[in-house]
């Protein structure tokens, strides 16, 4: 048996929802972050889906955690 957690791929509107917010504020976060210093940047996207970027759930949470987007 494996202890391995499966990953899901997400979109900003899975974002979105799994961590409460709106579209508008993730791609606000994407941007923001993406050249500041002083924060830490939002993960990279690992791939992409008809056109569309994805990221792996657990890296995003993980981020959220880090920076107080979300709790626990």
């Amino acid at each position: 048996m494996s202890d391995q957690v499966e990953r899901r791929p997400v979109a900003v509107s899975d974002i979105a929802v799994l961590l409460g917010v709106s579209i508008n504020t993730v791609n606000a976060w994407r941007k923001r972050a993406a050249g500041a210093k002083q924060v830490e940047p939002f993960p990279p996207a690992v791939g992409k889906v008809a056109g569309a970027d994805y990221w792996w759930d657990d890296d995003v949470l993980a981020w959220a955690r880090r920076t107080g987007r979300v709790k626990g």
